[in-house]
């Protein structure tokens, strides 16, 4: 039975420390958030609907959209995100690396008028 001990314990160690590594040095439970690039609906997947979602917003209706993920040429949302959004569907030239998921480690903007948060 000591012998048993002795043999599996060294190995527990061993799987113990390898798991340690893999989540340390992977970022397995870091706090990145992101998105993909011309999916303004947020259902994983670049497709006609994301450039009507674009239009839906444009048009003032209600909608649910993620506007970092419409604005696919970083120049504010407009009718040229959904028609980029369009050609990249059709396989036309794509210089904006639409479907392309993107980490977003940008902190967000703080109003000029908001109190900054002090833990006490």
């Amino acid at each position: 039975m000591i012998i048993k001990i002795n043999l599996i314990l060294p190995l527990f160690v061993i799987v113990l420390m390898l798991m340690i590594i893999f989540v340390t040095s992977t970022g397995f439970f870091a706090a990145e958030t992101g998105f993909k690039r011309g999916d303004a609906n947020n259902d994983g997947f670049v497709s006609i609907s994301d450039a009507t979602t674009i239009q839906r917003k444009l048009a003032d209706f209600s909608t649910d959209i993620n506007l970092k993920a419409a604005d696919v040429d970083g120049n504010g949302l407009d009718i040229t995100d959904a028609t980029n959004i369009q050609r990249y569907l059709a396989e036309f030239n794509d210089p904006y690396h639409i479907g392309e998921y993107v980490i977003d480690n940008t902190e967000p903007t703080r109003d000029e008028y908001e109190l900054p948060f002090i833990p006490y």
